[in-house]
């Protein structure tokens, strides 16, 4: 293909950014700093050429782009600030820098350019023909601004500042200040790059007074401190500076009393048809329970529905502890919040996650835009399938990375070897990109019905096709390619950074076909775009093309494995300077299960021991073992359910073992489940009898069948 882009040379040997261990030091009455020093080594900065401008890439890094200006690299960072704090500044120093070799045109910004389907066809229905000559007689240069004369005849630095102060956020207590930090600067009339390799960042504070957050809690549980730990020192630079600190309140007025760490929100007539997933969360630990929409209209205040959700939202979370929440049906069952941060009104469910409105999630949220019971009943199966019985030869290995050309100027497979980079060895990866020969349609749909765990998409897409050589060919995947799928119990988890896949307030989106139509086919789960992605031509790695990476980094470099952690990590990990990265970042959604774990290596089988029957009427330490292979499995979660009397969980220790203290009141069964991330479900059960003994006072007695009972006095019952 003849492209007016060219990559060209690479400065310097390897990219890093680093950062100082953090001092403070008072600074005047009632204000504080902190003193950050971030190093930028030339490393993998590297230079194309488009349209006689130079592009400038940086590994790591975003893209600062307005229009008209010298288009650079940003890194956008987050800080953790000491609790109660607010920011009053931040001031930027270059301690050391260094000329880039050579004269630069710095490539003036452009506007933002949509993944949209690209077909001259009528937009919603299917499209009935591909032209690539049709395509092709499109202009191949996107860029339609002039550079800034003002700013390109001088001689003063562009940007003009090194780094500048974001916003601030808040997660458990825990303040985080966001800054983007410009380590090139460009002087225009000069023509030259200077890279600042040593930067001094000054944050400056003070106590903050009367801030009354929504996010406070009730109860804040030891598995809620570990999930919120991780996200943030997965988010800041300065990590071992993490001390979360979450506000009290007092007891829900609405809420009674207990502890859920899941909740489906859906309304009354679809709440049957939840329950196998509610039973399956709780016996496996996350213990869940639906709420119904009029419950939760006729509890809360407004103004709208959208409010009132998200109201019982922040209480359910600092009430009950609850982390994950399932959006269960379309916009007209539990209402989208649409916001317009760019040029869309666009739908989003991060309304609910981030309910404090400070781009830091609070909650997990997913959504399956259901309509009907039977859209239920296939989504509910899929994911049991996949989390219980999934097929075990080749299928929770592969991986299949589609990148296509988005312009003639940005080649997506740029972003899937990035990705590819991060996917584990053990992995079979399956690469449809448009530099290969052949029919990349073809290419795509064999290696989906061949069964593909994991799929990452990059082309343009609309509600109702995705891209697979949309520039160039006019050839993509259609919601008929999608239902037609023969990928037998291999269903896949889809990751897209396209246009609208994702659409779920449109009658039966794309997305909707991967996950909520085809039994045990296709889908299991998509994330994605509800309206437009965007990216700056010339840079594949650019605004929703970020996000995308972001995900995949999450999932295989910092263990955030399931769903709604990966689309979590991967916002949290994304800059918010500019209207149309809000965009990006508010438009990205999961249609899928937000707790539902994502397979990484081929599951391995948990061999459990616990004993086969115990008496009721008496108080037990309930040991349970876990191994694999002969070797002892930690950290297994084990969940002990029954009926409405017992339910206790833990972690197994070193040894692969837990020991729960129960009381079995009845007798029945006592569900015994064991769950670890890349191993099999263990569901067993022990039978809870009556006869053998009765409790007194002031005793402890051994059974040499059933091990030590601590119990105050036992004598045989009669």
């Amino acid at each position: 293909m003849n492209r007016r882009f060219i990559k060209i040379a690479v400065v310097g040997c390897a990219l890093f950014f680093a950062f100082t261990q953090p001092t403070i030091a008072q600074h005047t009455a009632g204000s504080r700093e902190i003193h950050y020093t971030a190093q930028f080594s030339p490393d993998r900065l590297s230079f194309g050429k488009l349209d006689g401008y130079d592009v400038i890439y940086m590994k790591d890094a975003a893209v600062f782009s307005e229009l008209g200006k010298p288009v650079v690299p940003v890194v956008n960072l987050k800080i953790a600030l000491p609790t109660g704090t607010e920011v009053v500044a931040v001031e930027a120093k270059s301690l050391s820098s260094s000329q880039i070799p050579g004269e630069y045109y710095v490539m003036p910004g452009q506007p933002p350019l949509p993944f949209a389907e690209l077909h001259e066809s009528p937009r919603y229905p299917e499209p009935t023909t591909s032209s690539a000559e049709a395509l092709l007689a499109k202009p191949i240069s996107q860029l339609t601004v002039a550079p800034d004369q003002g700013i390109y005849d001088s001689r003063i630095a562009f940007p003009y500042t090194v780094a500048r102060y974001v916003s601030q956020g808040d997660l458990a207590g825990q303040e985080i200040a966001e800054v983007a930090v410009y380590p090139l600067q460009y002087i225009p009339h000069d023509k030259k790059l200077i890279l600042h390799t040593r930067v001094e960042l000054v944050v400056k504070y003070r106590l903050a007074t009367g801030q009354e957050g929504a996010e406070r809690y009730v109860i804040f549980t030891e598995r809620q401190r570990q999930v919120y730990e991780d996200m943030v020192t997965t988010m800041v630079i300065n990590p071992s500076d993490v001390v979360l600190n979450p506000a009290m309140r007092e007891m829900s007025r609405a809420l009674p009393a207990g502890e859920y760490d899941h909740v489906i929100i859906t309304s009354s007539t679809y709440e049957p048809d939840f329950q196998p997933l509610v039973e399956w969360h709780t016996k496996k630990g996350v213990k869940d329970t639906v709420v119904t929409t009029s419950w939760i209209y006729a509890n809360y205040t407004g103004p709208g529905d959208t409010l009132k959700i998200r109201q019982f939202v922040i209480d359910a979370a600092g009430t009950w502890g609850t982390m994950y929440f399932l959006m269960g049906g379309e916009n007209t069952i539990v209402p989208f919040a649409y916001r317009a941060y760019y040029d869309q009104n666009t739908p989003s469910d991060q309304y609910y996650s981030d309910y404090d409105d400070d781009w830091i999630n609070e909650v997990f949220v997913g959504r399956v835009s259901i309509d009907a019971s039977a859209q239920v009943n296939t989504f509910v199966n899929k994911v049991l399938k996949y989390e219980i019985d999934p097929p075990l030869t080749g299928y929770p290995v592969d991986v299949l990375l589609i990148g296509m050309d988005a312009d003639e100027a940005t080649p997506l497979e740029n972003v899937k070897e990035t990705i590819a980079g991060w996917i584990p060895g053990h992995f079979t990866i399956t690469k449809v990109y448009d530099s290969h020969t052949g029919n990349h349609k073809t290419a795509a749909i064999t290696a989906l019905n061949a069964g593909q765990n994991l799929v990452n998409h990059a082309d343009h897409s609309s509600e109702t096709v995705m891209g697979v050589g949309d520039f160039h060919h006019g050839w993509y995947l259609s919601r008929s390619d999608i239902n037609n799928l023969v990928n037998n119990d291999k269903m896949s988890v889809v990751v897209s950074l396209g246009c609208d896949p994702n659409s779920m307030d449109y009658s039966d989106c794309i997305a909707e076909r991967w996950v909520i139509f085809n039994d045990y086919q296709a889908g299991v789960a998509f994330t994605g775009n509800t309206r437009h992605g965007y990216y700056y031509s010339g840079q594949p790695s650019s605004l929703s093309g970020i996000l995308d990476k972001k995900w995949w980094q999450g999932l295989f470099v910092y263990d955030q494995d399931n769903l709604g952690k990966a689309l979590v990590y991967s916002k949290h990990n994304f800059g918010h300077s500019q209207a149309i990265n809000k965009h990006c970042e508010w438009t990205f959604n999961l249609l899928g299960e937000p707790a539902m774990p994502i397979w990484t290596d081929t599951p391995q089988v948990l061999d459990v021991t616990h004993p086969a029957k115990i008496y009721k009427g008496m108080i037990r330490h309930f040991k349970v073992t876990a191994t694999s292979g002969g070797s002892p499995v930690e950290s297994s979660y084990v969940c002990l359910l029954k009926e409405d009397e017992i339910y206790k969980r833990g972690y197994t220790d070193v040894a692969g073992e837990v020991t729960l203290t129960i009381f079995p009141a009845t007798v029945g069964t006592l569900y015994v489940t064991v769950t670890k991330h890349n191993y099999l479900p263990y569901q067993g059960e022990t039978i809870v009898k009556s006869g053998g003994l009765v409790q007194y006072p002031d005793s402890v007695f051994v059974m040499p069948d059933t091990g030590v009972v601590q119990i105050d006095s036992i004598i045989p019952k009669p």
